[in-house]
């Protein structure tokens, strides 16, 4: 089975910043997520971070460490596949909690999830 390179997306709003990410969470990618987060977190200051784990279909051992530090600091992560789900638990350690979706996750009007664009044929 071929691997997909990660590609992410960042989705500035008043109150957060996401990450939507897709594909393989290797060690690259993982060290370009953490550098590009260190960046935007010097300009958005305090605000929320919410990763939307839901089109990552594995982790390397850096991604699932950044992932458990983002966590543990109080990023909200979503996870809307079975894939994902089981990954983000597997790393936090315990079930998701219910409310962890998209659509609830999105309130402050931030971003259009990927599947929204890829069903729309649109893209930004």
């Amino acid at each position: 089975m071929t691997k997909q390179a990660l590609q992410y997306f960042m989705h500035y709003g008043p109150a957060a910043l996401r990450f939507e990410l897709a594909g393989d969470l290797n060690d690259e990618g993982a060290s370009r997520l953490d550098r590009d987060w260190r960046s935007a977190s010097a300009v958005i200051g305090h605000r929320a971070l919410i990763v939307d784990l839901t089109f990552v279909t594995s982790a390397e051992e850096e991604g699932r460490t950044l992932l458990a530090r983002w966590y543990a600091a109080g990023a909200q992560l979503i996870a809307q596949s079975n894939v994902s789900r089981k990954l983000a638990e597997a790393i936090i350690g315990k079930p998701l909690p219910v409310s962890a979706s998209a659509d609830s996750a999105s309130a402050d009007g931030t971003w259009l999830p990927f599947r929204s664009y890829v069903s729309a044929g649109v893209w930004p």
